[in-house]
């Protein structure tokens, strides 16, 4: 059952399957329905930060006297009564319908600040490499998909890693050949800046011995010494063969999503930020105004090139299920696949390629393209979202959000208000937006570049859970002499603004794995560590930690 109140912002923590028909019918339409909703017999945690607001007094102690927060009242999709059952009773109408939770925890629904849905949901039907523990596992798992389909169709999917497998080595097109031998095969890593495409694939592509070049802001790894492409394509040379794949159906983009918002239900997600393709948003539409959708949707169009996209997302009539909130680029790949851009080498680097740093995806001309964008979405109230994951990008990031920003104050014109004349510094500008600029994953950061998220007013946008798998002994990490450097949401640390998602389906959608990460024996605070350099050690690493608040036991008594 999904443990979510349509127009509501609410998880019921319990084994939903328990609850019967009736039940899951009374929870999905409590937004519509004319009767009032009654949930009694509760553990509700309302996130209140008034402790002492509904206190009834003192017992002789000193300790103040609460009633028990075991029940609510919902009225045509909002709450009117959180607090105890006797009075709740008082406040639901007669033929009120009650729900008994029968003592299970009851919070407000989770936001995941980063994800990305569709693509999610399309994964869910797809080949899943991620927990294959081996190189056999590996290739067995991908002859029985070959064995279920069509001859000529594409097989995709993956999430595949190796760091975690007895032996490490990646995976080659050799791997499987043998076993899909009339399918073009695209094999995402688990990041997705990493994919393993078979030798059928890499022939409609046109990659061989002989070519083509990298392409910029990527590269088609070869044999040393055959020249001939091993399978691994990373980042920007991925779409030398995506492309060639064809786009989802219209019906198979609603089926993903129908999929995906399940799946978010399920570990009582409510809202997403998605960083989605601009053909997404369709999807997201017919699923509103069909009454289906249940989970709203924050959508950062995810697009090369923003400025053909801009006026159609001023055009979107934004709402409280659907809104467009701001645009998505990449700036770097990611660790795992050695392409998140370092400013000092990678520590394993093998002997013919010492000095690799990373993969910067901005270019002289698609750093023009961007910045065109960046100023143009600032001054439309987008905002910017970049992934950044070495320390290299996200100082060069920072550097031209700012610069972008100030063009946009001092430079702009009609229709646009005269900024230079209410804000004395773009620093101020920037603060005082609705939709800050956004670091997508800040995961390896410079500490001189932290202070800079605060100066500028930046949102440093992690993944609690990569966090965890980066800090892992066979990833590269700090060396004893680095200085790992984290934004927190500590008052004494310098970047303030800070936003948690999990970046699935790269890993688990699950925000209690994230709010665990990266020590389970930790349940009440989140420790990170972040390096700044890269090079193979298995000495533990020095770590901020972001403490939440202990839950309040407080109510709320007001419509």
């Amino acid at each position: 059952m999904k443990p979510f109140i349509q127009g509501l912002f609410l998880v019921i923590l319990l084994p939903m399957l328990a609850c019967s028909q009736n039940k899951q019918g009374d929870l999905q339409s409590a937004q519509t329905n004319e009767n009032d909703l009654l949930v009694i017999n509760a553990k509700i945690w309302t996130a209140d930060p008034d402790e002492t607001k509904f206190d009834r007094g003192v017992l002789s102690t000193g300790a103040p006297i609460r009633d028990p927060i075991d029940a609510m009242v919902i009225r045509k999709g909002r709450f009117i009564y959180v607090g105890d059952e006797r009075m709740a009773r008082k406040v639901a109408e007669k033929n009120a319908r009650i729900l008994d939770a029968r003592g299970r925890r009851i919070l407000p629904g989770l936001i995941d600040s980063h994800i990305h849905l569709i693509d999610g949901g399309l994964q869910l039907s797809r080949v899943n490499l991620r927990d294959v523990p081996d190189r056999a596992a590996f290739i067995a798992t991908i002859k029985k998909r070959a064995e279920q389909t069509k001859a000529g169709q594409w097989i995709q999917g993956g999430r595949w890693s190796t760091e975690s497998w007895p032996d490490p080595t990646q995976p080659r097109k050799e791997w499987i050949d043998a076993v899909t031998p009339n399918n073009p095969v695209l094999l995402s890593r688990m990041d997705g800046h990493g994919a393993l495409a078979n030798s059928i694939a890499l022939a409609k592509a046109g990659i061989d011995k002989n070519g083509p070049a990298d392409p910029p802001g990527g590269q088609i790894e070869r044999d040393p010494t055959t020249k001939e492409p091993t399978g691994i394509l990373k980042d920007a040379a991925i779409e030398l063969v995506a492309k060639l794949i064809p786009k989802p159906t219209d019906d198979e983009l609603d089926a993903g999503l129908s999929a995906a918002m399940k799946h978010a239900n399920q570990h009582g997600i409510t809202c997403v930020h998605t960083m989605s393709e601009c053909r997404h948003l369709a999807s997201f539409e017919r699923a509103r105004k069909r009454g289906n959708l249940t989970v709203r949707i924050r959508l950062y169009i995810s697009e090369n090139d923003w400025l053909p996209f801009i006026d159609e997302a001023r055009k979107h009539e934004n709402n409280d299920w659907v809104s467009i909130a701001g645009f998505k680029a990449y700036a770097d790949g990611s660790l795992g696949s050695r392409t998140a851009l370092m400013h000092q080498p990678y520590a394993d680097n093998p002997p013919d390629n010492a000095n690799w740093r990373g993969l910067s995806r901005l270019d002289r001309q698609t750093e023009a393209i961007l910045a065109k964008g960046m100023t143009r979405a600032l001054l439309c109230d987008f905002a910017p979202a970049i992934h950044c994951i070495g320390d290299a990008a996200t100082e060069e990031v920072l550097w031209m959000m700012l610069t972008c920003a100030d063009v946009s104050l001092h430079t702009c014109r009609y229709p646009y208000p005269r900024l230079s004349e209410t804000y004395d510094t773009t620093e101020e500008w920037l603060k005082s937006l609705a939709r800050r600029p956004r670091i997508e994953h800040a995961q390896h950061l410079s500490p001189t570049e932290i202070p800079r998220f605060a100066q500028l007013g930046v949102v440093a946008s992690m993944q609690p859970l990569h966090k965890a798998d980066d800090a892992t002994p066979k990833k590269p990490s700090a060396p004893s002499d680095a200085k790992p450097a984290t934004p927190s949401a500590r008052s004494s640390t310098p970047a303030r603004l800070v936003a948690f998602g999990s970046d699935w389906p790269v890993v688990s959608l699950d925000p209690f794995l994230g709010v665990r990460a990266p020590s389970p024996a930790s349940r009440s605070t989140i420790s990170f560590s972040s390096p700044s350099r890269t090079s193979l050690s298995k000495k533990p690493l020095p770590a901020t930690r972001v403490t939440p608040p202990a839950p309040p036991a407080t109510r709320i008594r007001s419509a």
